[in-house]
């Protein structure tokens, strides 16, 4: 009955005495699955309730509290958007961290389909998809569209050498996210040797001081990110 099924997820859950360090969020997402099976109890569901509704506004603290008294970060709302989405959208990098830290499922699907990995691309918050990958997401494709990091890389490129009103600063910041998002992202892929080769990219950016430098490394991205496409297309053929 009930009670044996809450002894069973006591039991995935302390079964074995973990190491020091934090539990393998692996684990934390098979027991969280054992627990919703039960369904929640009333104050548990508005608990659930409360974590959506934290990481929608960007409340960290509270998103923090209610994970920390084991709040499930998987449980999702009618339309099957969990508390990831909802910050993966709202390109929260901090909340989004922390809640794979506590066994958010980064491949989980709403009920279009969406998984948060879809929703940070279709934002443009290049940061928490590189978070994301980091985090386990699937790299088969970003968006339902078959958009990769790739094809965002170039959108953003594309702005970035157009635009004349960026700072140096502003422009500097927004290539080496650029960087790190498709570093994770090949590294997932196992190219390495195009990842060596953003990893000269990112130490050339770091030593550029002047607007026409840091424009010059964009082109340079632009142009590894252009013929990657191509590799990728005729890969696919």
């Amino acid at each position: 009955g009930a009670a044996g099924a809450s002894l069973g997820f006591l039991h995935v859950v302390w079964q074995r005495e973990e190491p020091a360090g934090k539990i393998p969020a692996r684990r934390l997402r098979r027991a969280a699955r054992l627990h919703r099976r039960l369904g929640p109890t009333g104050k548990e569901s508005h608990a659930l309730k409360r974590l959506r509704e934290a990481a929608n506004s960007n409340d960290l603290d509270t998103v923090q509290q209610l994970l920390d008294d084991g709040t499930d970060p998987c449980a999702a709302d009618d339309k099957g958007r969990t508390a990831l989405h909802f910050a993966s959208c709202n390109g929260n990098d901090h909340i989004v961290q922390l809640l794979l830290d506590h066994g958010a499922d980064p491949n989980q699907r709403d009920g279009l389909g969406n998984t948060p990995l879809h929703l940070a691309a279709c934002t443009n918050h290049v940061p928490v998809i590189t978070t994301l990958l980091r985090g386990g997401a699937r790299v088969d494709a970003l968006d339902r569209a078959g958009r990769t990091p790739l094809h965002l890389a170039k959108s953003k490129l594309n702005i970035l050498q157009e635009g004349l009103s960026h700072s140096l600063e502003a422009v500097r910041l927004e290539v080496k996210q650029i960087i790190q998002m498709l570093r994770e992202y090949l590294e997932r892929l196992g190219r390495h040797e195009q990842k060596e080769q953003l990893d000269d990219l990112s130490t050339r950016l770091q030593m550029t001081s002047t607007k026409e430098q840091v424009d010059e490394v964009t082109d340079l991205l632009a142009s590894f990110t252009s013929l990657s496409l191509q590799m990728q297309k005729m890969e696919k053929r």
